[in-house]
């Protein structure tokens, strides 16, 4: 059994800050433009201080928070412009993922997977729009995404895209 060093406990502390922080955003609880205190944040989620620092830091460069002057962060707002800016930054990302999986080659294993899925999807969309089944179509277009970014065999697409879809 491997032993639990304070490093992977650090670790452990600032991943469970920044989902917690994370969560509070996109549940509402806290709101666009609210400032967040690192002192009320860690009461409220059972944590030191520390990590709630690493956390914040960490989700102003995902986009989600901003510092401001005065100093500590605030929920970044997030206006139309953009979400369609991030919609069509995730369509480059994965057109280069499908590029490089054409030109690197996919093994046929994962091709038939992959084939296997759009079929699903192919099947889940071809009802009228008023029987679509719809929590269905949000797994399965999750997954296909999610394949598409794995096929390219580049960890540096893979991370890139799953930081635009935070």
């Amino acid at each position: 059994m491997a032993r639990r060093t304070s490093d992977d406990k650090t670790v452990s502390q600032t991943l469970k800050a920044v989902l917690g922080v994370r969560d509070l955003v996109y549940s509402g609880a806290v709101a666009p433009g609210e400032r967040l205190s690192e002192i009320t944040l860690a009461e409220r989620l059972g944590l030191s201080r520390t990590p709630v620092r690493a956390a914040l830091a960490r989700l102003e460069q995902e986009g989600l928070l901003e510092s401001i002057p005065s100093g500590g962060y605030a929920v970044r707002a997030m206006s139309e412009a953009d979400i369609a800016d991030a919609i069509e930054l995730r369509g480059v990302l994965e057109g280069t993922a499908a590029r490089l999986a054409a030109e690197r080659g996919v093994p046929p294993a994962k091709l038939s997977m992959f084939k296997a899925l759009v079929a699903d999807l192919d099947h889940i969309v071809s009802v009228p729009i008023e029987a679509l089944d719809f929590t269905a179509y949000v797994k399965k277009n999750a997954e296909f995404h999610e394949m598409l970014a794995g096929l390219s065999g580049s960890q540096v697409i893979r991370r890139e895209i799953e930081r635009v879809l935070r």
